[in-house]
């Protein structure tokens, strides 16, 4: 016991001993700004291992709270300037930027961490979902090291001829590598989802996209009922070679390189690295990596025009020894409010971190600068009676932030217009639009503002959309 007592006197001690700005030492260098106090806690920890003292001050803005990750105290630029070479010694930062305490004193939030509100994980039901799809969620690297920037999972149909349903699927942006399609690839799968992924510490970012294959899926295999003497690592081959050769047929490069690769995770992959240099003036070079698992069941693309072979690698190394993204908060916080009973087919579900694009698209609006930052979530539904419909999230963090935006700016803002109304939602002020299938309909829960959309000639009536709303899962106030 006296050994416990004595380390946490010691850490006590040395997070006191930290160097950190104020109007004597004025001068500080910012290595992040985040929205998170758990994603900042991650930065700080991280920050701490390349040997820099770093710091959190929480910053209340005009839209809302931000948390900036800090090193440093100096009393000039000179001083400060120095400091920063030190820094860039240990750890190559290409956002570091000195900042002036002057210009955060009113704002800054004193003992920010006894006044922490955010809860890091909502305690919720597991949604009812098919259950390949948690399968794959589970697959992706668990890594303190990153922030999920996009991300979507699709629901394949069993059949063929149902594809043309789930067409919002096929039609999502990602970045999958070249002469892949989303439509072509959800005939051959049970389901797929890709991930960007930025590195909190350096920006920097790597996809990660993972396909479970159905097992007819058409791919020329070596029947190992007749060939048993063929190892499995030959048909593991022949479905990553299927997908490289789409990608070097897409057009004729100065440079083509295929090298046969091998990565261990949750199970023995086998594949293809491809490497293409698509412009002729340019010394530019792209790399695919292609995977296929032993079970033949997963296959997995990545790329990154930042990451090292050595850290894509890693990364791959990790795949299936996790929570998967169950881990990333993010995702987490609004995928486990989806419904427990689901009557509607699930075609897909995406995340993505809201730009300032968000707020110029709604005329930059109060309310809509002031979300930026936070992430959105979407699930799409189909039925045949309901049509194409949706359910975003927007994932304010906490409920403070949820009264202000969505109960005083939108609400006011929505209440000029003769086409909108308001609607009780689970005891909730919320907001919907004339007409015989209304655009949408939102109201706050917690710590998000939920909103239900017709989408493609989608035909939920009012008492539709409110039915769908009331589904979603409640937050709770307390964390799993």
């Amino acid at each position: 016991m006296k050994y416990f007592i004595s380390i946490s006197v010691i850490i006590s001690f040395i997070s006191c001993t930290i160097k950190q700005f104020d109007e004597n030492t004025p001068y500080a260098l910012e290595i992040k700004e985040v929205r998170s106090i758990f994603k900042a806690e991650d930065i700080i920890k991280r920050t701490n291992n390349f040997g820099i003292n770093s710091y959190i001050v929480a910053e209340k803005k005009d839209d809302g709270i931000w948390y900036r990750i800090l090193c440093g105290a100096e009393k000039n630029l000179e001083n400060i300037e120095k400091y920063k070479k030190t820094i860039l010694k240990k750890i190559s930062l290409n956002d570091l930027r000195i900042i002036n305490f002057q210009n955060l004193e009113g704002n800054i939030i004193e003992n920010y961490a006894q006044k922490k509100k955010e809860i890091k994980k909502v305690k919720t039901s597991k949604p009812g979902l098919p259950e390949k799809i948690f399968d794959v969620i589970n697959k992706f690297p668990d890594d303190n090291n990153f922030i999920v920037k996009k991300f979507f999972i699709i629901n394949s149909p069993d059949s063929v001829k149902d594809l043309k349903k789930f067409r919002t699927a096929y039609k999502l942006k990602h970045d999958l590598p070249r002469g892949i399609y989303l439509k072509s690839l959800m005939k051959k799968s049970e389901c797929i989802a890709e991930v960007i992924y930025e590195d909190n510490l350096f920006n920097d970012q790597v996809t990660i996209d993972i396909i479970k294959l159905k097992k007819q899926h058409n791919i020329k295999l070596d029947n190992k009922n007749t060939a048993s003497f063929f190892p499995n690592s030959e048909n593991q081959l022949k479905i990553a070679d299927y997908f490289a050769e789409l990608i070097l047929e897409t057009g004729k490069y100065s440079f083509e390189d295929k090298v046969k690769i091998s990565v261990s995770s949750f199970q023995k992959f086998n594949g293809y690295k491809v490497t293409i240099k698509p412009s002729k003036r340019k010394e530019v070079y792209r790399t695919y990596f292609i995977l296929v698992s032993e079970d033949l069941n997963y296959v997995v693309f990545s790329q990154s025009t930042e990451k090292t072979e050595k850290e894509i690698n890693t990364i791959f190394k990790t795949f299936g020894k996790s929570d998967g993204l169950n881990s990333y908060m993010e995702f987490y916080n609004t995928f486990y409010k989806l419904p427990v009973n689901l009557t509607d087919d699930f075609i897909c579900f995406t995340t993505e971190k809201i730009t300032s694009k968000y707020a110029r698209e709604r005329r930059n609006a109060d309310w809509a600068k002031k979300i930026v930052g936070h992430w959105n979530s979407t699930a799409h539904f189909y039925s045949d009676k309901r049509r194409s419909y949706v359910v975003s999230f927007f994932d304010l963090l906490i409920e403070n932030q949820v009264d202000y935006i969505y109960k005083t700016l939108y609400i006011d803002a929505q209440s000029k217009s003769s086409k909108s109304f308001e609607v009780n939602v689970n005891d909730k002020i919320g907001i919907s639009f004339k007409g015989k299938y209304p655009v949408e309909l939102s109201y706050p829960s917690g710590r998000h503002i939920i909103v239900t959309a017709n989408l493609n000639y989608g035909k939920l009536k009012l008492d539709d959309l409110v039915e769908v709303c009331e589904s979603i899962q409640l937050d709770e106030n307390s964390e799993i």
